[in-house]
């Protein structure tokens, strides 16, 4: 079955039916929001004002186990807090290989885990 789709279309259409098409953007738009700040020290906690309840929850969570050095927490859910990215960069990681790093976090966030559709986890020594 062969469909004529219009001339001048900057952007590819699917075919509902013979007569209605609809127009598929090629780069649509993403919505996606910055990762949260670096930690610069302990005390200060206006950048916990900017994430969402469940990345402020990591946030702090991960900050007081670990006293990181660097520590970004994202959503990237799409807002519905099922999924998350965590950078970290804590000396509680000095001489480890990566794996066991990554399991000290999976062991304080165990809980968590559970409840989440996935976790990106980046972790460092510096």
């Amino acid at each position: 079955m062969r469909f004529n789709l219009p001339k001048n279309h900057l952007a590819p259409y699917i075919a509902l039916n013979t007569s209605k098409y609809i127009r598929i953007p090629v780069n649509p738009p993403t919505f996606q929001r910055l990762f949260s700040k670096t930690l610069p020290t302990q005390n200060d906690t206006s950048e916990l004002s900017v994430l969402t309840k469940g990345e402020k929850y990591l946030y702090e969570k991960l900050a007081q186990k670990f006293r990181p050095s660097k520590l970004k927490v994202q959503d990237i859910s799409g807002g519905c807090g099922d999924m998350y990215a965590v950078v970290i960069a804590s000396e509680a990681f000095e001489g480890l290989p990566t794996v066991q790093q990554h399991r000290l976090v999976n062991e304080l966030l165990k809980e968590d885990i559970k409840k989440l559709h996935g976790l990106q986890l980046k972790t460092s020594v510096k």
